[in-house]
Protein backbone atom coordinates (compact mmCIF):
# COMPACT_ATOMS: atom_id res chain seq x y z
CA UNK A 1 0.00 0.00 0.00
CA UNK A 2 1.01 3.21 -1.09
CA UNK A 3 0.96 4.52 2.66
CA UNK A 4 2.59 2.07 4.39
CA UNK A 5 5.54 3.01 1.55
CA UNK A 6 5.31 6.62 2.27
CA UNK A 7 5.70 6.03 5.76
CA UNK A 8 8.46 4.01 6.37
CA UNK A 9 10.21 5.87 3.80
CA UNK A 10 9.32 8.95 5.90
CA UNK A 11 10.67 7.07 9.26
CA UNK A 12 13.83 6.77 7.32
CA UNK A 13 13.97 10.52 7.51
CA UNK A 14 14.07 10.99 3.65
CA UNK A 15 12.93 14.59 2.53
CA UNK A 16 9.29 14.96 0.54
CA UNK A 17 11.16 15.08 -2.56
CA UNK A 18 12.85 12.16 -2.01
CA UNK A 19 9.53 10.09 -1.33
CA UNK A 20 8.15 11.32 -4.00
CA UNK A 21 10.86 10.55 -6.63
CA UNK A 22 11.27 7.08 -5.35
CA UNK A 23 7.43 6.37 -5.48
CA UNK A 24 6.96 8.14 -8.77
CA UNK A 25 4.14 10.09 -7.26
CA UNK A 26 3.97 13.85 -6.42
CA UNK A 27 4.98 15.87 -3.59
CA UNK A 28 1.34 16.76 -2.60
CA UNK A 29 0.53 13.52 -2.98
CA UNK A 30 3.09 12.57 -0.06
CA UNK A 31 2.06 15.32 1.89
CA UNK A 32 -1.63 14.58 1.61
CA UNK A 33 -0.76 10.40 3.00
CA UNK A 34 1.71 11.60 5.59
CA UNK A 35 -0.92 14.12 6.98
CA UNK A 36 -3.47 10.57 7.09
CA UNK A 37 -3.84 8.16 9.90
CA UNK A 38 -3.96 4.68 8.14
CA UNK A 39 -7.31 4.21 8.64
CA UNK A 40 -7.93 7.60 6.63
CA UNK A 41 -5.80 6.17 3.96
CA UNK A 42 -7.62 3.16 3.63
CA UNK A 43 -11.19 4.63 3.58
CA UNK A 44 -9.67 6.81 0.80
CA UNK A 45 -8.26 4.07 -1.20
CA UNK A 46 -11.31 2.43 -0.93
CA UNK A 47 -13.70 5.14 -2.82
CA UNK A 48 -14.73 4.69 -6.38
CA UNK A 49 -12.16 6.35 -8.58
CA UNK A 50 -14.02 9.18 -10.81
CA UNK A 51 -16.51 11.05 -10.45
CA UNK A 52 -20.35 10.87 -12.43
CA UNK A 53 -20.66 12.62 -15.00
CA UNK A 54 -23.55 15.02 -16.17
CA UNK A 55 -24.34 12.65 -19.33
CA UNK A 56 -23.84 9.00 -17.45
CA UNK A 57 -28.20 9.26 -17.29
CA UNK A 58 -27.88 9.36 -21.49
CA UNK A 59 -24.86 7.09 -21.97
CA UNK A 60 -27.46 4.26 -23.31
CA UNK A 61 -29.44 6.59 -25.80
CA UNK A 62 -25.99 8.13 -27.11
CA UNK A 63 -24.46 4.80 -27.20
CA UNK A 64 -27.41 3.58 -29.13
CA UNK A 65 -27.71 7.17 -31.35
CA UNK A 66 -23.19 6.20 -32.39
CA UNK A 67 -24.13 2.61 -33.29
CA UNK A 68 -27.02 3.57 -35.43
CA UNK A 69 -25.16 7.20 -37.10
CA UNK A 70 -21.87 6.83 -36.95
CA UNK A 71 -20.95 9.85 -38.79
CA UNK A 72 -22.95 11.48 -35.69
CA UNK A 73 -20.90 15.25 -34.72
CA UNK A 74 -20.79 16.05 -30.64
CA UNK A 75 -23.09 18.88 -31.46
CA UNK A 76 -25.37 16.81 -33.20
CA UNK A 77 -25.90 15.10 -30.23
CA UNK A 78 -26.45 17.81 -27.91
CA UNK A 79 -28.97 19.25 -30.42
CA UNK A 80 -30.88 15.73 -29.88
CA UNK A 81 -30.19 15.50 -25.84
CA UNK A 82 -31.89 19.11 -25.92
Amino acid sequence: MLYVKIQELHKRKLKIAQIAKELKISRPTVYKYLAMSFDEARAYTEQPLGRNKKLDSYKDWILAWLEEYPHLSAAQIHDWLL
